[in-house]
């Protein structure tokens, strides 16, 4: 995994694999300009100092300023989780891109690389950080740690070790520094906390390869030893997967683009309540209670029974249901402070009942309605199939009509437009300071 990862070239990239890697970053480009004005975002970047005359080599995503390749990282990071409307990894549960292109794009805009380049990184950066979160498995998580800061922390690591020319000894020492500064907790879910891990995974990523490729000498223990970050962060390990070869899966193909700006949990819920909201005869008036049967992994993750901030809405299924049945979908319009309070969502918030259940996919949920009069109705969804059914070209589309949808009120149409145009073929740009600097709010070029 170290060596292929450090020996990892662009001419040994599939081209559906390079077509979906392209897709990713254009998704994370647009959630990440979107979340750019968040709270959580503006104080980091403020907490970092930088402010509108600030300057460096890095571009601080739909702001005007710079800033150093690693505050840069950060705060881009942040921006790309703020929302936690950016993509998702099915067998790891990571969120792949936030923590990996933030710090990808920063050290490409401090060194002067391509569009390839960059594309390269990221597949390496992705291929081992879901390997590895699929090595330490659903323990590491149900241990508290939240993968996308403590996993994403590998991926970035690895990533910019492989731009900056790693060879496999680098690749290694990166890695293991990696491993003494990955973090994040899930306790923090459903506050700032959380979107701050992919800020930091990346930062802390960026750290990890400059020192490697500095000289640094890092524990040959501190990931797989005793007392390294698997034994103290998993209960097991399936070190097959960090044997698997990257030309026999490429495990970035199987990512999924989000469709709510909503915890992924949520997302077979509203997919359920966007079937029975179509029924001509249905009524959110008339609704008397709605019955979730939930997978287990749930509980604890996105069942926040009584939201009080935006960010709780997004980890609250009653929430996030009702919020659907109501408005028709789930997008980011419906997670705001004004949203919390609409006196229809809170009625049918309060009469959602969960039930947790062993036996059910992690994307699945299943619903029942009940009206006055008797009348039940049901729907169940997988969440999973609204991405694996798409055609390429659906797939392409989707991604494109999400970006636009969240770039343009930043950077304005026209440029959205364009700016999709280049990402989508992001492997022909010679140079990616031309697409930063394109990520600039309208009027302020």
């Amino acid at each position: 995994m170290v060596v292929a990862a450090a020996e990892l070239r662009f001419e040994d990239l599939p081209g559906d694999v390079v077509a979906a890697a392209s897709r990713n970053i254009l998704d994370t480009i647009g959630v990440a300009l979107a979340g750019a004005d968040e709270p959580v975002t503006e104080i980091v970047r403020k907490a970092l100092t930088v402010e509108d005359t600030g300057c460096g080599p890095a571009r601080i995503w739909g702001t005007t300023s710079r800033s150093s390749a690693i505050d840069a990282a950060t705060i881009n990071g942040t921006a790309a989780h703020a929302l936690d409307f950016d993509d998702w990894a099915p067998g790891s549960g990571i969120h792949p891109s936030a923590p990996i292109l933030p710090a990808v794009m920063a050290v490409a805009d401090e060194i002067g690389s391509s569009g390839a380049d960059v594309i390269t990184a990221y597949i390496a950066g992705y291929e081992v950080q879901e390997r590895l979160g699929l090595a330490v498995g659903s323990s590491h998580y149900d241990l508290g740690f939240h993968t996308t800061g403590t996993i994403g922390t590998f991926g970035a690591a690895t990533a910019v070790a492989q731009m900056l020319g790693a060879g496999p000894h680098q690749m290694s020492t990166a890695l293991r520094v990696a491993a003494t500064q990955a973090a994040g907790l899930k306790a923090m879910f459903g506050s700032m906390g959380k979107p701050l891990h992919a800020g930091r995974a990346a930062a802390a990523g960026i750290l990890a390869a400059r020192l490697a490729m500095s000289g640094f000498v890092a524990s040959s223990d501190s990931v797989l030893g005793e007392q390294g970050f698997v034994p103290t962060h998993a209960t097991g390990l399936d070190d097959a997967w960090l044997h698997a070869r990257f030309d026999e899966l490429w495990l970035v193909r199987d990512t999924r683009i989000k469709r709510y700006a909503a915890c992924f949990g949520t997302h077979a819920a509203i997919d359920a309540a966007l079937t029975l909201r179509a029924d001509p005869q249905f009524d959110p008036a008339t609704i008397e209670r709605i019955e979730l049967d939930i997978p287990r992994i749930c509980v604890g993750v996105c069942t926040i029974a009584t939201p009080t901030t935006a960010l709780e809405a997004k980890f609250s299924i009653a929430f996030v249901i009702a919020a659907a049945l109501i408005h028709g979908t789930a997008g980011v319009e419906q997670f705001t402070a004004a949203s919390l309070t609409d006196p229809a969502v809170q009625r049918l918030a309060q009469v959602v009942r969960l039930r947790p259940n062993d036996w059910m996919d992690k994307t699945r949920t299943d619903a029942r309605v009940f009206f006055t009069g008797g009348r039940l109705a049901s729907a169940s969804a997988d969440a999973n199939r609204s991405w694996t059914h798409l055609s390429d070209s659906e797939r392409v589309a989707q991604v494109r009509g999400k970006f636009t949808t969240l770039a343009a009120p930043i950077i304005s149409y026209e440029r959205a437009d364009r700016l999709a145009d280049r990402i989508t073929n992001l492997v022909h740009c010679p140079d990616m300071s031309t697409i930063a600097d394109d990520l600039v709010p309208q009027h302020k070029q």
